[in-house]
């Protein structure tokens, strides 16, 4: 949660350190995207590097810890060293990004039993969840209180802090599994063969072109009723829908044989909501329908997360969970660039095209899983001599 909550609160707390050092909104965008890009490439790399130790966690460990410490360096730099080595720094501390997400998430298996692992994995979206709210609020809030200077080095502070106890998980050595055909080959063909974890990475990165032009639809609907908060308040209410939905499915997981239908139905029902959005004029119900469609999508997450525990490869876990979230970053990102062309469209097109997508995508899904089921053996939780 606490390297989360650093990595979420970064993109926030580096915008306002720009603004204050150099008044520049472009410098403070920059620093950003130097963050999210680096996740296609570094991603893989981080799973392998994952995968071929024998204690993954240290790995994932350090590599938090270095994210926290570019967070150190990004905040001596900027404004006092030319614009390119900031860049360069951030660039790094970007590499690091995949560390506490995908990363991170695949540690999960080696830490409870295959039993548990659907209602442990609600907890883990749970936190992506709860990280993708506080992260923000504490980087403006300290901001406020304090200066951007010193939200940055809290949030690398929360870095150091969860680097240290993902440091003593009590992650059971392994013997890493041979991979003669190398880990990226390995990984590329689940994520392409694999009948089930296919449909999930397909549907889940399809849905994103949907799901990620929200961000540019509420503030279009902010305008239309000229009301600027409003564009927080449906995020907002899109991120408590999801803290919801990832809490349900951690009370009361589906069984497993119900996990692949549950993934897809989740896909769909966050873009239902969506679609029928446009068609109410009361900003308050389109707020609720924001909700409603985050709740599925927390829930279809951690089923997602329990479909790609059980069925990525031992010998390539990491890299699997590392390399799906990159792809799922880059169609989030397809997904805002889409919505800034069809900016020009009337706002009940933008929000029914953006439900619409997530809809096809689990219906998509379901029919390229369908009969498909979830090992729930531990013998495909190998890897960890459990």
């Amino acid at each position: 949660m606490l390297a989360r909550i650093a990595d979420e609160g970064a993109r926030v707390a580096l915008i306002l350190l720009a603004l204050q050092r150099t008044g520049s909104p472009a410098l403070g965008g920059a620093l950003v995207a130097a963050l999210l890009v680096p996740h296609v490439v570094a991603a893989p790399l981080t799973g392998a590097r994952a995968d071929r130790s024998a204690r993954p966690h240290l790995v994932v460990a350090a590599l938090t810890l270095l994210f926290g410490a570019g967070l150190v360096a990004v905040d001596a730099a900027t404004g006092r060293l030319p614009f390119p080595v900031v860049l360069l720094i951030a660039l790094v501390v970007g590499c690091c990004g995949p560390a506490v997400t995908g990363a991170l998430s695949s540690l999960l298996s080696a830490l409870v039993p295959a039993e548990r692992l659907p209602r442990a994995s609600g907890a883990d979206a749970l936190s992506y969840t709860i990280a993708g709210m506080a992260g923000p609020a504490l980087a403006g809030v300290v901001a406020q209180v304090a200066s951007p200077s010193t939200a940055v080095l809290v949030l690398a502070g929360a870095a150091a802090a969860g680097a240290v106890m993902i440091a003593l998980l009590p992650v059971p050595k392994r013997q890493p599994e041979p991979a003669p055909d190398g880990t990226l080959r390995i990984s590329i063909r689940a994520i392409t063969r694999d009948r089930l974890l296919a449909a999930t990475t397909w549907s889940v990165a399809l849905a994103q072109l949907g799901i990620g032009a929200l961000p540019l639809i509420a503030a279009a609907l902010a305008v239309r009723y000229g009301f600027p908060a409003l564009t927080g308040y449906l995020l907002t209410a899109s991120a408590a829908g999801a803290l919801v939905g990832s809490l349900l499915w951690t009370v009361r997981p589906a069984a497993d044989r119900h996990v692949p239908l549950a993934a897809m139905a989740g896909l769909a029902g966050a873009g239902l909501p969506l679609a029928v959005a446009g068609t109410f004029s009361d900003p308050a119900v389109i707020g609720v329908l924001f909700g409603v469609s985050g709740a599925f999508t927390g829930a279809s997450a951690a089923a997602v997360f329990v479909i790609r525990h059980r069925e990525a490869p031992a010998a390539a876990r990491s890299q699997v969970f590392t390399l799906v979230a990159g792809i799922k970053m880059s169609a989030a990102a397809g997904g805002a660039a889409l919505a800034g062309l069809a900016a020009g469209a009337p706002i009940e097109v933008q929000l029914a095209c953006a439900g619409a997508v997530p809809i096809i995508a689990g219906m998509l899904g379901f029919f390229r899983s369908r009969g498909a089921v979830t090992s729930a053996s531990t013998s495909s939780l190998g890897g960890y001599g459990r």
